[in-house]
């Protein structure tokens, strides 16, 4: 599989930037409008449903995260990774199948399981039904690989939309017929139905009756090692919900989801929404070490560009954000959303550290770094949610808090150690951040102005006014800090207007 390559020559760069201009701003035009229903979903789904209903969902949500990133055992990364070859596709498309359906049925049977976990029988049979979504999203995963593998986020776009507005449409429409928490598990899986039509029409390709053992061996070879990277990241993402869950409750869980959603709506699943883009990109150019500094610099100063100011606005906000869109009702999420902004904007700041080490193969880094991660992480959030804090209010923000604190230490260990990997110096590395952490310091003194001047201020006007005055501070603050940059941004952004590069989909 490991194949020399000969480092990128100047026109190739151009075009890899092109690309990836042009798959952030697909990625993200599908982001955007279909995390914008999802939005407005939430908006009305907080008035029909309960935090009772959000934790009886969540059971099956947190139980499903931990399983859902080893899927397909890596098959579809493997197959990014792969050098073509012929009957890759048709062998990683019934791998793919067969991997979702024995998922499927493992949960089904083992679906008592979930019950005792979190100690209530109504976590069982949700999980159960969740877990179909296995097999269903098995039979796109191939197409949708496809399309990330040959850069084709233009096409990408359609079914990443109509898999959102189906999830927003249905929900909703199950909610108001009265199906309480199964609105939120039936949502999810007509929405994974919706995509994987879509994925079938956009791509063209249909798998044909063919499965190499050789192909599938090396396939699995990377794609297992790729597994337990992830599955050592999902349980980093995800063991806070289970903690939760067993020891707090429904409601503490259900407050806790659901203030995870706005700082992951605009942080957090921003950055997957790019990670999928560079991902690719980089393995075309994993051998050269200097373009993988460049590019993983150039990332990561663009990303904090946008993902720093929404953070700490976020924090600054959360107050009026919360009590006026969702109403004194969901009051107790504000403390946890400040915590968890903070949370995710020091993953966003070294997020695609993990996307170089999968591009160049070293894995055992990645994994050694989210073990060590989990060590401190796992004896922080039993003291949270054990400790006599006053209440359970106190329990959930703690747990937050944590989560919080050890993201920061955490991620910026990651970004110390792909620092040395890709030689990029300490310098270098702060040039990259200077420019968003500097806005967004001074973007956050004027908002802090301006919610203080407005105290006596009813909170949508606070609201609306602190977010403006941060707006338009931070975009000044860019142009006087680094009007070089800006305009570099821009001129890049101009190439979108590039006819796209086409390659077929099945080779």
């Amino acid at each position: 599989m490991e194949q020399t390559q000969s480092p990128t020559s100047p026109s190739q760069e151009f075009n890899i930037q092109k690309a990836t201009l042009r798959g952030t701003f697909w990625n993200y035009a599908s982001y955007f409008s279909g995390k914008f229903l999802i939005f407005l979903s939430t908006l009305f789904l907080a008035q029909l449903l309960s935090q009772s209903d959000y934790g009886r969902a969540s059971y099956a949500f947190a139980i499903i995260s931990f399983i859902e990133i080893a899927s397909d055992l890596g098959v579809g990364a493997a197959l990014i990774y792969h050098r073509e070859e012929p009957k890759a596709t048709d062998t990683a498309f019934w791998m793919t199948l067969g991997i979702g359906a024995a998922l499927s049925l493992i949960i089904w049977l083992a679906g008592p399981l979930a019950g005792a976990l979190f100690n209530t029988p109504e976590a069982i049979v949700v999980t159960q039904v969740l877990g179909l979504q296995f097999f269903i999203t098995a039979l796109g995963d191939v197409h949708n690989t496809l399309l990330q593998k040959n850069l084709s986020f233009r096409l990408k776009f359609v079914p990443d939309l109509a898999q959102s507005v189906g999830k927003a449409v249905f929900t909703i429409v199950f909610a108001l017929m009265g199906w309480g928490p199964w609105s939120l598990i039936w949502g999810q899986l007509v929405s994974f139905m919706v995509a994987n039509v879509v994925l079938w029409l956009v791509t063209g390709w249909n798998p044909t009756f063919q499965f190499s053992p050789t192909i599938a061996r090396s396939l699995l070879k990377y794609g297992g090692n790729f597994s337990l990277v992830n599955i050592a990241g999902i349980i980093l993402l995800n063991v806070d919900y289970l903690f939760v869950g067993r020891f707090l409750g429904e409601v503490a869980l259900g407050t806790y989801t659901f203030a995870f959603r706005i700082p992951e709506l605009l942080i957090k699943q921003l950055c997957g929404v790019i990670g999928k883009v560079i991902f690719p990109i980089y393995t075309k150019v994993r051998d050269d070490t200097e373009a993988l500094r460049r590019g993983f610099l150039d990332t990561m100063r663009y990303v904090t560009l946008v993902t720093v100011p929404l953070g700490l606005g976020l924090i600054i906000v959360a107050r009026p954000f919360v009590l006026v869109l969702f109403t004194e009702k969901w009051a107790d999420t504000i403390p946890v959303m400040q915590a968890i902004s903070l949370y995710c904007l020091s993953i966003s700041v070294a997020f695609n550290a993990g996307d170089i080490f999968k591009a160049q193969g070293r894995l055992a880094i990645l994994t050694l770094l989210s073990v060590s991660k989990l060590m401190v992480l796992i004896p922080g959030l039993w003291w949270a949610v054990t400790a006599p804090l006053g209440g359970l209010q106190q329990n959930i923000v703690a747990v937050a808090i944590v989560q919080a604190g050890v993201a920061v230490i955490g991620d910026a260990i990651n970004l110390y150690v792909v620092a040395r990997v890709l030689k990029a110096s300490l310098r270098e590395v702060l040039q990259a951040l200077t420019p968003s952490f500097a806005g967004g310091a001074i973007m956050s003194l004027a908002m802090l102005a301006a919610l203080t001047t407005l105290a006596s201020a009813s909170l949508l006007i606070q609201l609306l006014v602190s977010v403006g005055v941060g707006g338009l501070t931070y975009l000044a603050a860019m142009w006087w800090l680094q009007r070089d940059l800006v305009r570099l941004g821009w001129k890049k952004a101009r190439q979108l207007l590039g006819p796209p590069e086409t390659k077929p989909l099945g080779s």
